[in-house]
Formats: C-alpha cells, sequence, structure tokens
C-alpha cells in the first residue's frame, strides 16, 4: 500500500468517514465546505474557542454568520432550539484546543433538526470527538496534534457531497505522506504526552491561582492551559511562571481562545 493509501486509511478510522480528501490547508477545506452548503444561508459558530476564518469565509460564501455564546468555547445546546434546514454549524470540537465538546450529542441535535455540521478536528482529532459531522476537517500544521507542518484534509460519508467538492479542486499531492503516515500512527503517543505536561501545569496553577481561576482543571485531552487573571500583578506572576517553567503563552481575549483577560499556556507548542 502506498504512503498515501495508508494516510487515507488511518484518518477514515480516526474520522469515521468513509471519503478523504488532501487539501492544501485546513482554510481551504473550510472553504471547500461552505461552498458545497450553497444551498443554506446562515452559519453558526462559537463566539470563542473556534478559528478565526470561519467568519470570513462564510461571509465570502455569502452566508449571514451567527456567534453563539459561548462558556470556555462550549455552548447550550438549547441555543439550536430555533435552527434548522437553513442552517451551518461549524465547530471546533476541541474548543479552544482546551475543552472536548459533546459532539455525539451535538450531531444527533443537527440531525434531528436539520441542521448541517462541520467539525473542525484540528485539535480533536484522535479522540472521540473527531468522528461526528457530516463534514470533518482539520489541519495538519505545526503545533497540531498531527503537525506535519502544511496541509490538511476534509472526510465525509456523503458521496454526492464528496463528488461535487472533488470536481471543484484538485486534490492537493505536495504533502510527504510517508512523514504524514508515522505522524497519524503516532498520534495517540504524542497526544499523551502533551496532555500529561497540560495536567501537570493546571495542577501547578490550581495550586499558585486557586481552582476558579483555572478554566477545566480536571478535563482531559486538553492540548493548552488557560487561567484567568484579575489585576496587572496576576497576569505579570502568571507570565513569570511560564518563563520559569520555559512554556509559551499568549494573552487573552482572543477569540480562538477565551474572550476574557486570561494566560494561555500553549504547551501544544512544545511538540512543533
Amino acid at each position: 500500500m502506498s504512503s498515501k493509501k495508508t494516510c487515507k486509511t488511518l484518518l477514515k478510522i480516526l474520522t469515521g468517514k468513509e471519503y478523504v480528501l488532501f487539501t492544501d490547508r485546513a482554510n481551504t477545506a473550510i472553504d471547500l465546505s461552505f461552498q458545497v452548503c450553497a444551498g443554506r444561508s446562515h452559519v453558526l459558530k462559537q463566539e470563542d474557542g473556534g478559528w478565526m476564518t470561519y467568519l470570513p469565509l462564510a461571509q465570502k460564501n455569502g452566508f449571514e454568520v451567527t456567534s453563539m455564546v459561548t462558556l470556555d468555547g462550549s455552548f447550550s445546546e438549547k441555543e439550536l432550539l430555533h435552527y434548522g434546514m437553513d442552517e451551518i454549524l461549524i465547530v471546533h470540537s476541541l474548543a479552544a484546543y482546551l475543552t472536548p465538546l459533546d459532539m455525539k450529542s451535538l450531531y444527533n441535535r443537527c440531525i434531528t433538526q436539520d441542521i448541517f455540521l462541520i467539525n473542525d478536528v484540528s485539535g480533536s482529532i484522535g479522540l472521540d470527538q473527531a468522528k461526528y459531522g457530516d463534514i470533518v476537517l482539520g489541519s495538519f500544521g505545526k503545533a497540531k496534534p498531527v503537525a506535519l507542518g502544511k496541509g490538511g484534509f476534509l472526510a465525509t460519508n456523503n458521496k454526492e457531497l464528496f463528488d461535487t467538492i472533488v470536481a471543484s479542486y484538485d486534490e492537493f499531492e505536495d504533502l510527504d505522506f510517508s512523514a504524514l503516515a508515522n505522524l497519524l500512527e503516532s498520534l495517540q503517543e504524542r497526544r499523551e504526552k502533551i496532555e500529561s505536561i497540560v495536567s501537570r501545569v493546571k495542577q501547578d496553577l490550581v495550586t499558585r491561582c486557586g481552582e476558579s481561576r483555572v478554566l477545566q482543571p480536571a478535563t482531559s485531552h486538553s492540548l493548552v492551559a488557560i487561567v484567568r487573571f484579575d489585576s496587572d500583578r496576576e497576569k505579570e506572576d502568571l507570565i513569570a511562571y511560564c518563563d520559569e517553567q520555559n512554556l509559551e503563552y499568549t494573552v487573552c481575549p482572543r477569540e480562538i481562545r477565551i474572550l476574557d483577560d486570561a494566560i494561555s499556556i500553549e504547551v501544544k507548542r512544545l511538540f512543533p
């Protein structure tokens, strides 16, 4: 079996989808997914915890966009009660790279209400969360669970939809498929290494700041650790901790993390 076929076989297993297409980047996969939803008119997305291109790419394809109220990237399914066949829901199923969403329940809700679900699994690939959606897509970029350095993919069980996408896009071939196969085969080991460090960092932060400041302190599968601060002094103390531990961080509010004052400790960047 060729390396490319091996990669497709592994992605089929990881996503639970039959048809897989390689793209030059995840943004292209997002764009293609919106293009095949032309019969709908409205995109729903997370207020925070998603990805920055959901909004501009949805608007580029002529959709109205609503940002759903979130808590640490997660949202109540009740927010979907008033939506249906005109809607597309796009979610990052490891919200903010921190919070795994209940994708099985969410997908069942979308099926019931005829909402088209696009699942961005750039952070959740390798977890059960990556197996739900009308389209599953993701990135192989730096500091991702599958960190090839470039490229992305989309996958679906809908052959008609897949054929429509393939008719408008020539599959991206400029990938090191041998290296990608190795990364997919070692995905669980990589996730466990990152998650173990995140768990230790969260414990440090609970001791340092108190459990109420640390987001999702006991949640498994996080690839970052996020802690809120209330003053410049607390902010500087958290930055000092990151410097002492040689941990990269970003300062929130930040749409792709959370919209509160916080430090997001980017543990996943330890494994570029």
